[in-house]
């Protein structure tokens, strides 16, 4: 079985957006995360990040689902 992967970055205000070059993923109001969750994606790891100059943290979220 085939597996399809994907990542996203999460930042502590709660917003979520796919790592560039990602069209399949692409949304203007940064709530990928939960969307792909409610599509059956599954969290395959979580790396933390630490904050940039305005001080927002942000994780990596790897994401895994079953292709086809």
């Amino acid at each position: 079985m085939s597996q399809k992967f994907c990542c996203v970055l999460v930042s502590d205000n709660g917003e979520s957006w796919a790592l560039n070059g990602d069209a399949e993923h692409d949304n203007e109001e940064n709530e990928v995360l939960p969307q792909m969750l409610n599509d059956g994606w599954l969290v395959s790891s979580v790396t933390a990040g630490s904050g940039s100059k305005d001080d927002t943290s942000y994780w990596l979220v790897s994401l895994v689902k079953a292709a086809g």
